[in-house]
């Protein structure tokens, strides 16, 4: 998927077009992670962000204009392992 801008950082928006669709779609970039030589991002659509419970989009990023879904079923488990045991460490430095 291909994004509007290059550079991401948390918090900022980003535009991805859906090469199905067409269709561009706006995310909040929430988190940005590594898991050895790669690099992701936790992304929510912005007409969601406001909401108690939102739709969570990974997708790997190459440090291009380019987003990559992830498609392997051992990748997508170690990402969100990944993520959770992130979410868990933030929760623990709140309390």
């Amino acid at each position: 998927m291909e994004m509007e801008n290059m550079e991401v950082n948390v918090g900022e928006y980003i535009t991805i077009t859906d090469e199905e669709s067409g269709q561009e779609i706006e995310f909040l970039v929430m988190y940005i992670f590594e898991i050895e030589d790669r690099t992701y991002l936790c992304l929510v659509p912005a007409d969601q962000e406001e909401e108690e419970e939102y739709e969570v989009e990974f997708m790997r990023y190459d440090g291009s204009d380019m987003l990559h879904p992830i498609e392997n079923d051992e990748e997508w488990e170690q990402v969100e392992a990944t993520f959770e045991t992130l979410m868990n460490e933030l929760d623990n430095e709140e309390v």
